[in-house]
């Protein structure tokens, strides 16, 4: 009798254990996850204890850019396909720098988009007018940009300066 309840018991343990999942070819610390539809393959690797769904742990990583302006001598900075805001922020300063901007102020910042900047002759008849947009897709950024700027244009129209995107890049194990 007590035998078999020895042999109840260890039946019902083994039927409790779990066996080991292999990663399919993630790194260690990543599970696999059905990737997005539009994304080339059929999973992606992220973080374990991850419930997906930020883009942050999705796999991908944000790309930001920036635009900075001075006013004063009509230069622009620009950053692009940075990993964060503060990269993106610091290249559009020094670009801007570089080209002898002294008094040079962010006027836009965007992530995982497009961004276009836009001119045209001021209507004062000195100087020029510009507008800065950021949208989805490059060409919705630029029409924008170049909605905004037309009134304020004296020629009624704005031509495109600088147009560029900052899309999200595939996750890697590096930040």
């Amino acid at each position: 009798m007590q035998f078999r309840y020895v042999a109840l018991v260890g039946v019902l343990l083994a039927g409790l254990s779990t066996h080991a999942k292999a990663e399919q070819g993630c790194p260690d610390g990543f599970t696999p996850n059905p990737a997005p539809t539009g994304t080339p393959g059929a999973t992606q690797c992220i973080p374990i204890g991850s419930f997906g769904g930020s883009l942050e742990y999705s796999g991908w990583n944000n790309s930001y850019g920036a635009v900075f302006f001075d006013a004063e001598k009509g230069l622009v900075g620009i950053g692009e396909g940075q990993k964060n805001r503060r990269r993106a922020r610091k290249e559009a300063l020094q670009h801007c720098q570089s080209k002898g901007g002294t008094d040079c102020k962010e006027v836009l910042w965007y992530s995982n988009g497009c961004a276009a900047v836009v001119w045209g002759p001021s209507k004062s008849g000195q100087g020029f007018t510009m507008e800065t947009r950021s949208q989805a897709t490059l060409g919705a950024a630029v029409a924008s940009a170049k909605q905004a700027c037309a009134p304020n244009s004296a020629s009624g129209e704005c031509e495109v300066f600088y147009s560029g995107c900052s899309e999200p890049v595939p996750f890697s194990n590096t930040l």
